[in-house]
């Protein structure tokens, strides 16, 4: 699977791109979905370009941390979009440190292109049980 990082974003020296392939690798050891030649962009984004994006998308003005787009190309799984400003604000939140929140983040987004949902309380439950296979160390 190809991973394309693109930085829309000047002076955000932190993004963990080696923990995202961390991931992304470990996605591929349980969806068979993830092992397929598709590519995945990941976008980093402002706040602004977030706000339009979530505006757009899901009629919700205001920005957001992470959006997912599944891709109508074949051989393309989709982009993953990804607003570090916000992150940044629901890291420190949530007492994690910005990398480990940015690749939660990844992974959620990538769950969604593999087609999982959590519009549902069983629907998140099974999101997030696969989300902690992913992101479990052990």
């Amino acid at each position: 699977m190809r991973l394309v990082f693109i930085n829309q974003v000047p002076h955000t020296g932190r993004i963990p791109r080696l923990v995202i392939l961390y991931f992304l690798n470990r996605a591929k050891i349980f969806f068979s979905q993830a092992k397929k030649g598709h590519g995945i962009s990941v976008v980093f984004v402002s706040p602004a370009t977030s706000k339009k994006l979530n505006t757009r998308y899901r009629k919700k003005p205001r920005p957001t941390n992470v959006l997912s787009f599944v891709s109508e190309n074949q051989g393309e799984l989709g982009d993953i979009i990804i607003c570090p400003a916000i992150a940044q604000k629901e890291a420190n939140i949530s007492g994690v440190g910005f990398q480990e929140y940015v690749a939660y983040l990844f992974v959620h987004g990538l769950l969604h292109l593999l087609g999982f949902d959590h519009q549902s309380k069983k629907e998140e439950q099974i999101m997030d049980a696969a989300a902690e296979k992913i992101l479990s160390t052990k």
